[in-house]
């Protein structure tokens, strides 16, 4: 590790805690019945805001205390408290009074809730307002900014991060669009937001009409502003229901915005440079819209300036600023180097190689290229035979010249029963894309990694680039079993790295994991799933199968996609246990992490490595070089954070040809890539769980 040496900031500001006005905290006193946290947390929240409409000022429910900065008389608050209960016996029951905790001392997170749930509340008038201002409109859409602000803890002092997510949005909702359609069937794929929530999904399913399910969606809500559009939607109107996240929740048509993504402007005649001024998806136009909502927050003195290399350097470091060797076939070392690992690669061989049959590799193709495939394939064909020794079997191809979600997915389906080792899908060039892959690759490997099956896609221009030929046939390989490479100094501080993956349905849990060698190797992976709340089960299905003969009395680092709760932590600590093993999780959060940003001759990602450190346990971390969206790594003792992101950074290089002359390179490592794609294949039921994994389909 390394202090970094690029101009760095990041969408984190420190709270002007010496602006802060003196703050009183309060203690509920229980009457010895027992509550859970969470009927703790509801009755302080509910306590805060009926205090705050009787006596004025903020009032907060934080850390198991409510925190006010404007203290009323003591015996007038009981006396309130008194009142309320009256009003409110049965919900207040288990509360006998209240009193001022003299003892209690501020803690960061505490002071971050106030200022997030107080002052800045106060706020989110002007900070509407202001973002209004930056809207270009487009016929028939408009431009929603949303702004989110959090609370972190940065070297034990409290910090709020920035984010603003932009939508376009059809003009004027889902139901006005739902009357142009002769079929509601044609909503089903469209992404919608609910208007109230702002909770976004995909639409899955029409469920009927408003007349026949008003009383359900009536009986499931107590939301007064649902519950006035669910009343006041007429009789014919649809119901939709949609996936949010892996909830499936039904909503009146009336009560949705219909969200216009890339990969649906054809369909509401939009070109690509009318969205992207929309939305300013560049790193320097996302780091204008967080300035303007900072400097609304600024104007009130509760922030100060985003954390960066010039006022807070030694926040900022460079982790691996060497890349590590890795070794093909020959055992010769070498560091490794995009734009040499293909010529290496070709010379060097494969380490590890499966055993096929009759030394084939059967391949489905989608061809979405207005060109045909067939010369190309054919080349291909020759230099797999003549450098690989490997026959190249397309077992069946399906063009496909208008390129639609509908279109893909009907192509996968069909291809799926032809049996092939691996998909590949030819798309083209997406040079727009923004701060991920391409909306068209990424919507073609959700439909295929989510089926459980290998995916490799090739673009236009890697197609008719034949220095990209050693790297198209390593992506192949490498899905179809073989391993390319290992590290030459594998981790001295872990003896296995294993990547774990858990997505909950509504009955049921299923779960990944996927057990590699220090050195980069795939050893073994593993389907189950459990009942919902049998969390126990599900890890003793994934790791006491064949897994277990890897892991026993192994060092064994965890790759977590997402936050590990504590029943899954706990679960864990029984099959540690078990196999008298070390676990050392490492969470690795994708979703809501403040970005990064370099400063060169303008705004720019930071180099790979990157990171923004928070505390000894936690840092946000630059895995890719086209993102200003960094990982979000968590770890506990033994492991120090240099060790949880060197691992993390190192199994971002196993993807073997994906990233390097084919597509851009993926973010995440190897031990949990295709999380995504694996969630959407499980929610739409598409996944399979069960039957053994062959292959690394993740890739």
């Amino acid at each position: 590790m390394s202090q970094s040496t690029q101009r760095l900031f990041v969408e984190v500001f420190p709270v002007q805690v010496n602006a802060l006005p003196h703050l009183t905290a309060y203690r509920l006193l229980h009457n010895g019945a027992e509550a859970s946290r969470a009927a703790v947390r509801t009755l302080g929240a509910r306590l805060a805001i009926t205090f705050a409409e009787m006596f004025g000022g903020t009032w907060v429910f934080t850390r198991g205390r409510i925190v006010t900065e404007n203290a009323p008389n003591p015996v007038k608050l009981l006396a309130t408290l008194q009142a309320v209960k009256a009003e409110n016996a049965r919900a207040l029951r288990e509360i006998d009074g209240i009193e001022e905790d003299f003892e209690w001392d501020a803690a960061p997170d505490a002071l971050a809730d106030y200022i997030l749930r107080g002052p800045i509340a106060t706020l989110e008038g002007a900070i509407r307002e202001t973002l209004l201002k930056t809207v270009h409109s487009i016929r028939r859409t408009r431009t929603h900014r949303e702004y989110r602000l959090r609370s972190w803890i940065v070297a034990d002092a409290p910090a709020l991060s920035i984010s603003v997510i932009s939508r376009l949005l059809y003009e004027p909702d889902l139901q006005a669009y739902a009357e142009t359609l002769t079929d509601p069937q044609a909503l089903i794929g469209l992404q919608v937001v609910d208007k109230i929530s702002g909770s976004s999904g995909e639409i899955v399913k029409i469920a009927g009409q408003a007349q026949e399910l008003r009383d359900r969606l009536l009986s499931l809500t107590e939301n007064d502003a649902a519950r006035a559009l669910i009343t006041e939607a007429p009789a014919d109107h649809w119901v939709v229901r949609v996936l949010v996240g892996a909830r499936e929740l039904d909503y009146v048509t009336d009560a949705l915005d219909l969200v216009i993504r890339p990969e649906d402007i054809t369909q509401f005649d939009i070109n690509r440079a009318q969205l992207e001024k929309a939305l300013y998806i560049k790193p320097a136009a996302h780091a204008q819209l967080i300035k303007i909502v900072s400097d609304v927050l600024k104007d009130t003195n509760l922030i100060s300036g985003a954390f960066s290399t010039d006022n807070a350097p030694q926040l900022f470091h460079h982790y691996l600023p060497e890349m590590p060797r890795v070794q093909f076939a020959d055992e010769r070392p070498r560091a490794f180097q995009p734009n040499k690992l293909f010529p290496d690669y070709a010379a060097g061989g494969d380490v590890i190689a499966p055993k096929l049959t009759h030394d084939t590799i059967r391949v489905a193709v989608i061809n979405t290229l207005s060109e045909t495939t067939a010369d190309f394939l054919e080349a291909w064909r020759r230099t797999l035979e003549r450098d690989h020794k490997l026959k190249l079997d397309v077992v069946r191809e399906r063009n496909m010249r208008v390129i639609t979600p509908v279109n893909l997915e009907s192509a996968v389906r069909l291809l799926h029963k032809e049996n092939a080792d691996v998909f590949v899908v030819f798309l083209p060039d997406d040079a727009d894309a923004g701060d991920d892959e391409g909306v068209n690759e990424r919507y073609a490997r959700a439909q295929i990694i989510g089926r459980g099956l290998p995916c490799l896609i090739i673009t236009e221009s890697a197609m008719n680039d034949a220095a990209a030929m050693p790297s198209i046939s390593m992506g192949l390989k490498a899905r179809a079993g073989f391993t390319p490479y290992t590290l030459v100094e594998p981790f001295p501080f872990a003896d296995r790295v294993v990547g774990v993956n858990i997505i909950e349905t509504a009955r049921r849990l299923i779960g990944l994991v996927r057990v590699y060698k220090r050195d980069g190797a795939l050893l073994d992976a593993v389907i189950a799933e459990a009942d919902a709340d049998d969390l126990d089960a599900l890890f003793a299905a994934l790791f006491m199968r064949s897994a277990r003969a890897h892991l026993t009395r192994q060092r064994v680092v965890l790759h977590v996609d997402g936050r590990l709760s504590r029943a899954a932590a706990r679960a864990l600590g029984s099959i540690e246990d078990e196999l008298n093993a070390t676990f050392m999780p490492v969470e690795i959060i994708r979703a809501g992490v403040p970005r990064l940003y370099a400063v060169n001759k303008g705004i720019e990602p930071p180099a790979w490595g990157s990171a923004f450190r928070l505390s000894d346990s936690e840092a946000f971390v630059q895995a890719s070089n086209t993102s200003v969206q960094p990982l979000h790594i968590r770890c506990e003792p033994p492991l120090t954070i240099e060790q949880a992101v060197a691992s993390v950074l190192t199994f971002t290089l196993f993807h073997y040809g994906a990233g390097f002359g084919v597509s851009r390179p993926s973010k995440f490592p190897v031990t949990i890539q295709g999380g995504e794609a694996l969630e959407q294949g499980i929610t739409r039921g598409v996944f399979p769980t069960d039957q053994p994994v062959r292959a690394a389909f993740w890739l």
